[in-house]
């Protein structure tokens, strides 16, 4: 039982960063009709600027400003390259891109930053600086940052997107455009803006593994993307709630049989239940998000 408490609470902190990088993908594809398959490197080139400034600096506050900064700017630089073919709805266009840009960011870390060799936080800042417990039931500061940033983000985004103009208006957007447009609504200020909240949560992402893994490569950032990619087929293509709901389940099933099986099997056993629950139900468990943005 201590064993079980100990892989659950695993799955619990991995499913919630998880979550954090479903819900900036289905943000952009609910919104903005893009797949962002350059998501998982925004999240590490940030990382690498976190350790460049600390490293450059010393100081944690401006190391740990500097990926919401990054995250956020690249963003909203990707932004323009699609704009001409999201308003075409040339999906497939917009996914080469995507993952162009992700390529390019990938080659930069591999031949600009640190030549490409792996980056290692202190261990001061990996886990949060301390841990307690018993047995083999751990729990680190780390662990309180991840759950605490994902609930309050995922709380402060409901309460954006249902309580204040600007997410009305791009619950509206994803709803339907047509009617948006008829309706007033700025499309471009509102895309823009969900660039934006997607870079911040990307930022954040970024912020969290340094706390949680502490370290990084260049090819990181395509297992991200992956990651992000499962959760959205698991939880709903575009689906915010299932997005929540697929990378909590993703996080324990990887936990479970990381604890209970073999550790290479990790990635095969939870792409095999997320393939039983395509073939269930095609739409993920709470059903694909039709938006026209």
């Amino acid at each position: 039982m201590e064993a079980f408490i100990a892989y659950f609470e695993a799955g619990i902190v991995s499913g919630a960063i998880y979550s954090l990088i479903g819900i900036g993908m289905n943000l952009l594809l609910v919104v903005s009709n893009v797949v962002q398959f350059a998501y998982g490197e925004i999240v590490v080139i940030s990382m690498y600027m976190c350790w460049l400034t600390l490293k450059a600096t010393g100081s944690y506050a401006l190391a740990f400003t500097i990926p919401l900064i990054t995250s956020m700017a690249l963003s909203l630089l990707v932004e323009p390259l699609l704009r001409g073919l999201r308003a075409r709805k040339l999906r497939t266009e917009t996914l080469v891109i995507t993952i162009a840009v992700g390529l390019i960011l990938t080659e930069t870390m591999a031949v600009f930053l640190n030549s490409g060799l792996p980056i290692a936080f202190p261990a001061k800042i990996v886990g949060g600086g301390w841990d307690t417990g018993f047995g083999l039931i751990r729990v680190s500061a780390a662990d309180i940052y991840v759950v605490t940033a994902a609930v309050g983000l995922m709380l402060a985004l409901l309460y954006f997107l249902f309580k204040t103009r600007h997410g009305k208006g791009l619950r509206a957007i994803a709803h339907n455009i047509e009617a948006a447009r008829l309706l007033g609504i700025p499309l471009r200020r509102e895309t823009i803006l969900s660039f934006l909240i997607a870079g911040f949560l990307s930022g954040v992402t970024a912020i969290l593994f340094v706390f949680t893994i502490g370290v990084a490569t260049p090819e990181l950032g395509q297992l991200v993307t992956f990651k992000g990619l499962a959760v959205m087929m698991l939880g709903g293509m575009g689906s915010l709630k299932g997005a929540v709901f697929g990378g909590l389940l993703l996080g324990l099933i990887e936990c479970m049989v990381r604890g209970y099986f073999i550790g290479d099997w990790v990635d095969a056993i939870a792409m095999g239940c997320i393939m039983i629950v395509i073939i269930a139900k095609p739409g993920g468990l709470f059903g694909e998000a039709h938006g026209e943005g």
